[in-house]
């Protein structure tokens, strides 16, 4: 399976994964281009999710943010806001340049409002299984998630670290790619499946949106991807079909 491969198939998973755990989600898609290349963002909202954003980037002459490399690359992200407080954010985001050699970089993470243990232990443990199976250190594979979403005025991050930060992946890691983002979507999937229907109070909900600003606060003052694609010209309603969340309290 190729790299572009993995993007449609996933396009296609994900959509319909998230329809279907969000009972009356509406689906739109909307296809801007610009100077510096495309973007296609998938936007689900109803029932069960807040709002889900899928998005396939192709961009010429930008900067990787890991990198500082100047080269045409791809951008694969979703970001999962569900309206049950119960249920974590997901994050998921992958790039990797189109240029020989490829390099692949990946965050997955889980960013909870209501923190329940059993679920984050759960993803987890399938992560440690990715681990174990490419020969990975646990530990390693999610060093630095924390400090990376993470801002000084917070009392705690955002990530959990339960998923990966994957790094300069070459060719022959691709499998560990590919495995890691399907593990990691299948088991988040089924979290939410299992807690979108839980009854919440109005203080639970009041963490969401805390939740969301603090989210909101990252895109907008620390990013640097973010920084990166302003300075390049992607238009400001790319970054905020991808990126925002659906509502926000600071």
């Amino acid at each position: 399976m190729e790299l572009m491969d993995f993007v449609e198939e996933m396009k296609e998973k994900a959509t319909k994964r998230l329809k279907d755990v969000s009972e009356g989600g509406k689906c739109v898609k909307k296809t801007h281009n610009f100077q510096i290349g495309q973007a296609e963002i998938i936007t689900i909202k109803g029932g069960a999710i807040e709002k889900a954003a899928i998005t396939h980037l192709i961009l010429k002459g930008i900067k990787m943010p890991d990198t500082g490399e100047e080269t045409d690359a791809i951008v694969y992200q979703m970001e999962v806001f569900p309206e049950n407080p119960y249920c974590p954010m997901g994050h998921f985001n992958t790039e990797w340049n189109t240029t020989v050699p490829v390099h692949c970089h990946m965050n997955l993470d889980l960013f909870p409002a209501v923190r329940i243990e059993e679920d984050l232990n759960a993803i987890r443990y399938e992560m440690d299984g990715v681990a174990d199976k490419f020969g990975r250190d646990k530990d390693k594979m999610r060093e630095g998630l924390d400090q990376h979403y993470n801002m000084e005025h917070w009392s705690s991050p955002l990530a959990t670290k339960v998923g990966c930060k994957l790094l300069q992946l070459k060719e022959e890691d691709f499998k560990l790619f590919v495995t890691a983002y399907h593990t990691f979507f299948d088991a988040y999937i089924e979290i939410l499946g299992k807690r979108k229907d839980a009854r919440f109070t109005e203080e639970e909900n009041e963490l969401k949106l805390k939740r969301n600003g603090k989210w909101l606060e990252y895109i907008a003052l620390k990013d640097r991807a973010v920084k990166m694609a302003q300075a390049a010209g992607i238009p400001s309603e790319v970054l905020i079909g991808l990126s925002f969340p659906p509502s926000a309290i600071f």
